[in-house]
């Protein structure tokens, strides 16, 4: 009864909010939480109010999620204010380590092109929730939803354990509501490195923009190194640089280059942690899909003080060699990859392919990297960068040069679009996260986009018509031309995440197996990371749409890590393995494993012999298409479980 009549309480509270309806000239502030990956629109009526904001997390990881702010009258100045966060133990995470920002909403009034209706969040026209902003306080408008977000940043020394704090908004007038935030850390933390190559090209132009200041002045450089920092701090490893940095100069009939601009952008890059720099490309096809390519011309300064345009055949052969060089004393030459031309395809290859051989000639030790359209490059690249759709599509095609011993990323731009993940703003947040699992499932080595900051003419107003809305940036400038993140790009962070506590696991079962020795050296139990993965990515296109789908398996890989440091040590892997569907006919499984010595084994209630920590049986599937391996020493049990779907 006491539930009821508060239940009652809190609507009749809020029933002015709820229903639109003003019952009086004082403000009543609200906030409510949504679930992590749900978007908070301006029309989004209070749901869950006086709930908590819950959120599970690892060590040394950013987690986030939005929530809603509503008045029943308009209100000026309305702050966000957090708090610590601490547990019952007195252990604490500190403020400094906690944010509330403001959303900003972009307009939109039309969907991506060629998108089933159910693969959109929401039909056009809508005000989708995207920047986070920079801004101290915001007026509210009677009956409008503010979307907001929280996020945390756990310390690679925080305790395990659950946290309190709140989220609160104060008014100018002095109302004000709260919102209590419970933070599960678990006694897992996630490697500093950074296990995925990620590239966002970015506008130099844009930035300087943006700051007001003039390329390459000082001004500009201190705004680039903000830029370059924060897409740091959101994983991106891989930068590119343009070839125009590299200064040409004619002198007696040859050519000098000066290195000064590059080496101190260089220099910036890998400051905050870039693994590789790309240097832009050499040359372009006049249009896209077609085959005619040319060289990139190249303004030289010349000894009378003039400067002319002159083209890639002259200077390339110079430059290229000269670059090499000055990337070898540098000690940078492994960290290095150049660009050929821009997404060949099969009419381009042949012209393609003789650049990348010239490029080779004056270059040797360079590795190259394109964005390709098409296969069959053979020698003349190292590092192909499929499209996702293409990637899927000629998937046996990639997989062969892989063999060859190509190095295969995948990257998304304007496409793919229809049942494919991407990041357009119209797409639920889920498939910008879904992303990086896709790189994981397929063994993808890295991940590239064109877009991010080359918005249009404003970048917070209506995206560009000629684009999917939200290809051109994931990022906003904010005050005094530093960077904003976005929603998207904290999706993207939680994707890059994932994909860190996927190779963990990996990593956790190998150390497992090197502790138990013996044959448990000899089967590929690491292959457990993939087989959470596939449920998660069953395919390219059959992935999770629903984020409690994803992050139920997160939360399974973070339960695995941690059992595997449970006695007693053990392994199991079945074949086929746990991500196959299967037909019913009837089924059956092998079951092998490995344990400690000493240990008892059942496999679904049958007894299994163990013979030098080693175990090998089958079965068939209990009642809920399960394998059940219990694993006992003394009183020490551990259960692992692998389940299977069934056709038929």
């Amino acid at each position: 009864m006491a539930a009821v009549l508060l239940a009652a309480a809190i609507i009749e509270r809020h029933k002015p909010l709820i229903w639109g309806v003003e019952r009086s000239s004082v403000a009543t502030l609200v906030l409510w939480p949504a679930e992590p990956l749900e978007r908070v629109f301006k029309d989004s009526q209070p749901a869950r109010v006086g709930e908590r904001l819950r959120l599970s997390c690892v060590r040394n990881e950013y987690e986030g999620c939005m929530f809603g702010l509503r008045s029943n009258a308009d209100v000026k100045g309305v702050k966000l204010e957090v708090s610590e966060l601490r547990s019952a133990s007195g252990a604490s995470i500190p403020a400094s380590c906690t944010k509330a920002f403001f959303v900003g909403s972009i307009p939109l009034s039309r969907n991506t092109p060629l998108t089933p209706i159910e693969e959109l969040e929401r039909s056009a026209p809508y005000e989708v929730p995207d920047p986070l902003l920079d801004v101290e306080e915001i007026d509210l408008k009677a009956g409008v939803t503010q979307p907001c977000y929280y996020r945390v940043y756990v310390p690679p020394d925080a305790e395990p354990g659950e946290y309190r704090g709140f989220v609160r908004a104060v008014a100018a007038d002095g109302s004000s509501a709260e919102m209590e935030v419970v933070v599960t850390v678990h006694p897992v933390t996630l490697p500093g490195r950074r296990s995925l190559y990620v590239t966002n090209w970015f506008s130099l132009d844009n930035i300087a923009k943006a700051c007001g200041a003039e390329l390459w002045s000082e001004a500009f450089w201190r705004c680039f190194e903000e830029w370059v920092a924060m897409m740091s701090e959101y994983r991106q490893n891989v930068f590119w640089v343009p070839l125009d940095t590299v200064k040409v100069y004619k002198r007696g009939g040859g050519y000098e280059f000066d290195f000064s601009v590059s080496d101190r952008y260089v220099e910036i890059l890998l400051k905050h942690r870039a693994d590789l720099v790309e240097i832009t490309h050499v040359a372009g096809f006049t249009q896209w899909g077609g085959s005619e390519i040319r060289l990139r011309s190249f303004k030289v300064a010349r000894e009378d003080g003039s400067v002319a345009e002159e083209p890639g055949e002259a200077v390339l052969p110079h430059l290229l060699r000269a670059l090499e060089e000055h990337l070898r004393e540098r000690g940078w030459l492994e960290k290095t990859v150049i660009h050929i031309a821009d997404e060949p395809t099969e009419d381009g290859i042949e012209e393609w392919r003789r650049v990348s051989r010239f490029v080779r000639e004056h270059a040797p030790s360079l590795r190259r990297i394109d964005a390709v359209e098409t296969t069959g490059f053979g020698g003349d690249l190292e590092i192909w960068v499929p499209t996702l759709h293409h990637y899927d599509q000629w998937m046996e095609e990639y997989e062969r040069a892989r063999r060859e011993g190509v190095e295969l990323w995948f990257y998304t731009c304007l496409n793919p679009v229809g049942r494919y993940p991407n990041r357009f703003l119209d797409y639920p947040l889920v498939k910008t996260r879904v992303l990086h699992w896709i790189n994981y499932a397929y063994g993808l080595r890295g991940f590239l986009h064109w877009g991010f900051n080359w918005w249009w003419k404003d970048p917070f107003g209506e995206p560009n018509p000629n684009l999917p809305p939200g290809d051109t940036h994931i990022a906003y400038p904010g005050k005094g031309g530093r960077p904003l993140p976005s929603l998207r790009l904290e999706a993207m962070r939680d994707g890059l995440e994932d994909y860190e506590l996927l190779k963990l696991l990996e990593e956790e079962i190998a150390q497992v197996k090197r502790e138990l020795g013996g044959r448990a050296l000899e089967l590929p139990f690491e292959r457990r990371a993939l087989e959470l993965c596939r449920r998660v990515v069953p395919s390219v296109t059959r992935y999770a749409r629903k984020p409690e789908e994803l992050l139920a398996v997160r939360e399974q890989l973070v339960r695995e890590i941690l059992e595997l440091r449970e006695r007693p040590l053990a392994l199991a892997l079945t074949e086929p393995p746990e991500w196959e569907e299967l037909e019913w006919g009837p089924v059956m499984v092998l079951v092998r494993g490995a344990c400690e010595e000493g240990c008892e084994v059942e496999v679904n209630g049958k007894r299994v012999p163990v013979r030098g920590g080693y175990f090998a049986t089958y079965t068939g599937l209990d009642q809920a298409a399960r394998v059940v391996v219990k694993v006992k020493k003394g009183e020490a049990v551990k259960v692992i479980e692998r389940r299977f779907t069934v056709r038929g």
